[in-house]
């Protein structure tokens, strides 16, 4: 199971993210120190899960029954990127509850194999009527979405999630 301390951070490979897209970057995505403002990572945190939902969830932003808001985003930096450069950015489920998921994403410079910055967020399902969000759904989150995040998981943690909701059940 991935680590999620610092050094283990540090050994990230882009083959530890089962859902990954490319991004070319932009020159107004630098700073004044030559590298990608940091602020853009959470960006790509957001890009990058909002776009798995769209492709793998059927999900529809403002119009779905439940809305994924964000309560949390963080990164952790081991490098910087730069523009022109084209950079890899993969999504992992670190943990998944029962009307929230918390993701890992980390960003890797295209043709390098050492991981410049690991982070996530975390996303709570919400009931969404008409574009008024409340609070969680007692069913928890949408059951597609529950089994799409599955594919995310490492082997180990889907096992015991498994488990966890089996025991809910009972």
């Amino acid at each position: 199971m991935l680590g999620l301390d610092i050094a283990s951070k540090r050994k990230r490979k882009i083959t530890d993210y089962p859902y990954r897209l490319e991004y070319q970057l932009r020159w107004n995505d630098n700073d004044v120190f030559g590298h990608m403002n940091n602020p853009l990572y959470g960006v790509l945190c957001d890009s990058i899960a909002n776009q798995f939902l769209i492709e793998r969830c059927n999900y529809q932003m403002n119009k779905s029954p439940q809305a994924a808001i964000i309560a949390n985003t963080y990164f952790d930096y081991f490098g910087s990127v730069e523009y022109p450069g084209v950079i890899e950015v993969g999504l992992r489920v670190a943990k998944l509850g029962r009307t929230s998921v918390v993701y890992e994403v980390a960003v890797f410079k295209k043709g390098e194999e050492g991981v410049k910055a690991v982070g996530g967020s975390m996303h709570v399902w919400v009931v969404n009527e008409g574009g008024v969000l409340g609070r969680p759904a007692k069913e928890g989150m949408p059951e597609l979405v529950r089994r799409q995040y599955e594919t995310l998981l490492e082997p180990e943690a889907l096992h015991g999630n498994e488990e966890e909701r089996r025991k809910a059940k009972l």
